[in-house]
């Protein structure tokens, strides 16, 4: 924390989200919960953790190396790989009985041999045109050949919505429509496996029939809607925080400018402060002299380019800013007390303990500043904000 920046991951929020989550479910539905990207930026293996304590029955990663990852952290529960594995990984997969996806052919592939089955997800394509089978007749005789092995299982069939968000939901049916067509050709051909699964976080939490034997939740175990304008019918809680301190404070004269290429011109006497995050820490450039961040309990304009590793910000009518101050750039704001103690000097033990007692403390009544208003800045989604924070930033994890 030397630098002026730090993260704080709340997992009990996510614990709390995946439990709202499981409630919305049939008791025989299972909820499989993403944890790829790196848990969406919160870590995979205490993102992993905290979804399991909230019910999870399964996880989701988009490669083998995520996969491992969470299997070798000594986590137990099925995990799925969304992604393809080419066929020379799927011994690592049955050794480390971790799922994988059949998104595409392995029988052009030489196949290593195995003494343990490899589970197998079936991929089909309704409309998302990314991975998976589009053609029912072909998923039934690749599925068939699966079956005929004795190194591969073939556990589950699912696919991928794209649209399920949308207030219209034409293109969810028609995916909905094609899924279900291509299921009965599949069971015409003796294809029934056991988990069907279509729903994604937005199919979950607004489409009950949609539920099947599992439904596949990403973005709002970690606390967001599925998009901006998407209504949640439950209470999720943003599960990631972000902050950087106060640098520098200095006052610049009209028609001085600020930051690379000279974007921002001073129109009156500004005051200027500087904090320690820029877009190698996943606050993207294309935010320059159109996001703000919250200081103080007022929100203060970027100003001039994002750096590599700073950024300014014009604090110009925030009364009270010093030197050292605790900015929010996203997440639960700033609990006051943190700008008049400075715990940055004390030992890693004592600094994490008073952060996090603080947070917990000051948790009901702080405002949040809200990811999705920044994406929309960016023109982006939560979602890539929350996966694009750096490693070199360090994570407070609380637990509750």
């Amino acid at each position: 924390m030397f630098r002026g920046t730090f993260a704080v991951v709340n997992l009990q929020a996510i614990t709390n989200n995946v439990r709202t989550i499981k409630g919305l479910l049939r008791p025989s539905t299972k909820l499989l919960v993403a944890v790829k990207a790196d848990g969406y930026g919160h870590g995979a293996v205490p993102a992993a953790t905290a979804a399991l304590a909230g019910g999870a029955d399964a996880l989701g990663v988009a490669s083998l190396e995520e996969g491992l990852q969470i299997r070798t952290a000594g986590i137990e529960v099925p995990i799925l790989v969304f992604g393809r594995v080419s066929a020379s990984g799927l011994p690592i997969a049955a050794e480390y009985d971790i799922s994988v996806t059949l998104t595409s052919d392995w029988r052009n592939e030489q196949i290593p041999r195995r003494s343990k089955a490899v589970k197998v997800h079936l991929k089909l394509d309704t409309g998302m045109s990314r991975l998976g089978y589009t053609d029912a007749e072909e998923a039934a005789d690749i599925a068939k050949w699966v079956m005929s092995r004795e190194d591969m299982n073939l556990v589950g069939v699912y696919s991928h919505l794209a649209c399920a968000d949308a207030p219209d939901d034409t293109h969810l049916k028609g995916q909905v429509g094609r899924f279900e067509q291509a299921l009965r050709i599949l069971a015409q051909h003796g294809v029934r496996p056991r988990l069907v699964h279509l729903a994604n976080s937005a199919g979950t939490l607004r489409n009950p029939d949609l539920h099947y034997d599992m439904v596949r939740v990403g973005v709002s175990a970690y606390g967001y809607p599925p998009s901006p304008d998407f209504t949640l019918s439950v209470h999720l809680q943003p599960a990631l925080s972000l902050y950087a301190r106060i640098q520098r404070l200095a006052v610049i004269d009209v028609g001085q400018t600020v930051g690379y290429g000279a974007t921002f011109t001073a129109t009156r006497r500004t005051r200027v402060a500087t904090i320690p995050i820029g877009y190698a820490d996943g606050y993207f450039r294309i935010l320059s002299n159109r996001s703000e961040v919250w200081v103080n309990g007022f929100y203060a304009p970027v100003i001039g380019n994002v750096c590599m590793d700073q950024l300014m910000i014009d604090v110009t009518d925030i009364p009270e800013v010093k030197p050292l101050d605790w900015v929010t750039v996203y997440g639960q704001a700033v609990p006051q007390i943190w700008n008049q103690v400075d715990f940055s000097s004390q030992p890693d033990a004592v600094r994490t303990e008073f952060v996090l007692e603080t947070f917990t403390e000051t948790a009901a009544e702080s405002p949040v500043v809200s990811l999705d208003r920044l994406a929309k800045q960016a023109g982006t989604i939560s979602y890539e904000l929350m996966c694009a924070i750096s490693p070199r930033i360090p994570k407070i994890y609380f637990e509750g």
